[in-house]
């Protein structure tokens, strides 16, 4: 009887490869890491041959057999495990690369037969995997076969489009719950910058978004959010995790490598469950002549799907300028990162942009976003009204069929005074793209300020649908579904924003909501110091007290945000605030005293933005449902509707 072929691990660092069983382990608890076939053959090839330099053609032949692929598919494949590793290619801590010939594995590496794993495992814990035994010597190595608590502030943020999202950390679950993977769906991923200078994150990060925008108006083809996808840009995650976290069937991973006046593209899709490469292909161009590569691989991408790209979705670049788009790729790389001076970089390079080729349309839409963005925030610059306006308009006026020039003259009229002409503009965004995240982040403003709750509520659903691991997302779902009553449901899907977001304040505010209106007490009691010290957490625990009767500690509450309120000019939210809780204390008369200090005053310099938020706050506010009934409560909507 032929013995059984002898079973080897390779440990390394923090760990192990059985490569008879073809598993990749960490060494302190024996927990398998998920990595892809042909990944964990680069691994094996490399663990195999410690410390020698193993030339690229000798790798790919062995990677690819019989197959002829380009280089640029093994630099992806490389990348690919080092992420894998957490072996950033400045560290070396496992993989180092000589320059123009290929990759030497340099960490220390020890062969081991596994005749004891399971008794060294046994003491480590009964519950993992099997560990490594100790053997005197390597032995041959056998054959292998072929990876802000009012709605969490977010309402108006969502139309803000492109700001930073928190990330997964640690949770193996998908998401998207009602989307099976087996629909066709894909994920891109920010594509690596792999030039000697590192100087190409912004097109690289460009570039996966113009395909993701391109992909995204292709009929039967459910595309992830760039939020989503990229948040997990820099993360230790294989492709098999990635896409089991997101419930999408496909991956398209990419690389961008710029040398001299050339510039490299790598792009690859990849089968989510499997591993396999579906297609991939390099682009080699000058780079003066990128304008049109996007399409280029969007168009493969779907062809590989067998979908059909569409043919009337956003170009992408509408210049001929390959200067005025490198800055309008600078800009939104800035925009979407969105830290320090950021913002005020982003307007510079879309500012440049137009001063190239004012013909542009997409950095004048971009520049619009800015202003939205700046007013938001509150920071004042010359002139801005003017010049928000002419981005607005020269946007529309130039590409009337781009969805965001629409969203951005929209939004625009607004917040400046014009609310029929802003719906003009989202009226035909929306015709142009319903399931745009601009606009759906319109339409569930909408269905919140008309008090249409449970239409919002679906119209979040889409919008987490398309991007599962935003928190926010998925904060603002939860606090609608308390506000229609639908407790358990939202504190289930709390209770997972605060697993992707464990520091968020925002969660902790509506999590207590939902324990409150439960019933909960003491397990509210115990979430509000989660909530940052200011007078919400003292509202929720006034709240709280409230409803388990406790009316001692509540005034104490009530009378620590009363004195908070005693300067002439009250904040709106703690007038909020105060008004909750005295609906929630059966007080109305006094709830409507604070609503009403709360609504801004119509006047000249009115903000209408400011009116939205109190609008949409009170409608969604589940302690204020006591009061819909009175005729003062629609006189109000009514009143904030006219300061729109």
């Amino acid at each position: 009887m032929q013995a059984p072929p002898t079973r080897l691990v390779y440990e390394f660092g923090e760990f192990a490869l059985d490569a008879l069983q073809r598993t990749l382990l960490r060494r302190v608890d024996g927990q398998r890491v998920d990595i892809t076939d042909r990944v964990l053959d680069a691994l094996l090839y490399l663990v195999e041959r410690p410390g020698q330099l193993v030339e690229k053609k000798a790798l790919m032949a062995a990677l690819w057999p019989h197959v002829v692929v380009e280089e640029g598919n093994l630099t992806q494949t490389i990348h690919t495990l080092r992420r894998v590793l957490g072996d950033r290619p400045e560290d070396h801590r496992y993989i180092a690369t000589v320059p123009g010939r290929g990759y030497r594995f340099v960490a220390e590496v020890s062969v081991r037969t596994a005749e004891r794993t399971a008794e060294r495992t046994a003491e480590r814990t009964a519950e993992r995997t099997e560990a490594l035994p100790a053997v005197s010597k390597p032995v041959a190595v056998p054959s292998r076969g072929k990876t802000a608590g009012l709605l969490a502030g977010a309402l108006a943020l969502v139309l803000l489009v492109g700001g930073a999202v928190l990330a997964s950390r640690g949770h193996d679950r998908p998401l998207a719950k009602a989307v099976l993977p087996s629909e066709r769906s894909i994920a891109v991923l920010p594509f690596v910058d792999m030039s000697a200078e590192q100087d190409q994150l912004h097109f690289a990060e460009g570039l996966s978004e113009e395909i993701l925008n391109q992909l995204a108006h292709t009929d039967h083809l459910r595309v992830m959010s760039r939020t989503s996808s990229f948040s997990f840009r820099n993360q230790n995650v294989d492709i098999a995790t990635i896409a089991r976290r997101l419930a999408v069937s496909h991956l398209l991973e990419g690389s961008v490598r710029k040398s001299g006046e050339r510039i490299r593209i790598t792009a690859q899709l990849i089968d989510g469950a499997s591993g396999a490469h579906v297609w991939s292909d390099t682009y080699d161009r000058d780079e003066h002549d990128i304008l049109g590569v996007q399409r280029e691989i969007a168009t493969a991408v779907a062809s590989a799907l067998h979908v059909t790209l569409a043919r009337n979705g956003p170009r992408p670049a509408e210049t001929t300028n390959s200067e005025a788009y490198s800055h309008y790729l600078q800009g939104r790389y800035l925009f979407n990162r969105r830290g320090g001076d950021d913002l005020l970089n982003a307007k510079m390079h879309f500012e440049k942009a137009v001063q190239i080729d004012p013909a542009y349309a997409r950095p004048w839409a971009a520049l619009a976003g800015v202003y939205f963005v700046l007013r938001y925030l509150d920071i004042r610059l010359p002139d801005a009204q003017q010049h928000w306006r002419e981005a607005a308009t020269r946007a529309v006026a130039l590409a009337p069929e781009l969805v965001e020039a629409q969203v951005r003259a929209g939004q625009y009229f607004n917040h400046n005074g014009d609310p029929q002409q802003a719906k003009v503009h989202f009226a035909r965004a929306e015709a142009l793209d319903p399931q745009d995240s601009m606009v759906l982040g319109f339409a569930l403003s909408q269905a919140i300020e008309e008090g249409r709750l449970q239409d919002a509520v679906e119209v979040q659903r889409r919008m987490l649908a398309i991007d599962p691991l935003s928190a926010t997302h998925r904060v603002n779902l939860g606090s609608l579904l308390t506000s229609v009553g639908r407790l358990t449901e939202a504190q289930a899907e709390l209770e997972r924003a605060a697993e992707l977001s464990p520091s968020g304040g925002n969660v902790s505010v509506n999590l207590a909501d939902t324990l409150i209106l439960q019933g909960q007490t003491d397990a509210a009691l115990k979430v509000i110091p989660g909530i940052s010290p200011d007078f919400l957490q003292e509202q929720r625990y006034a709240l709280a007290y409230l409803r388990r009767n406790d009316l001692n500690e509540a005034n104490a509450m009530v009378a620590r945000l009363r004195e908070r309120a005693q300067p002439a000019a009250v904040d709106p939210e703690l007038a909020l605030a105060l008004a909750e809780v005295a609906a929630f204390g059966h007080d109305p008369d006094d709830a409507f005293k604070w609503l009403n200090t709360a609504r801004p005053q119509r006047h000249n310099n009115a903000d209408p933005m400011a009116a939205i938020a109190i609008l949409e706050n009170m409608q969604v506010s589940p302690y204020l449902t006591s009061l819909h009934a009175d005729p003062r409560w629609a006189e109000l909507v009514a009143y904030l509707g006219t300061c729109t």
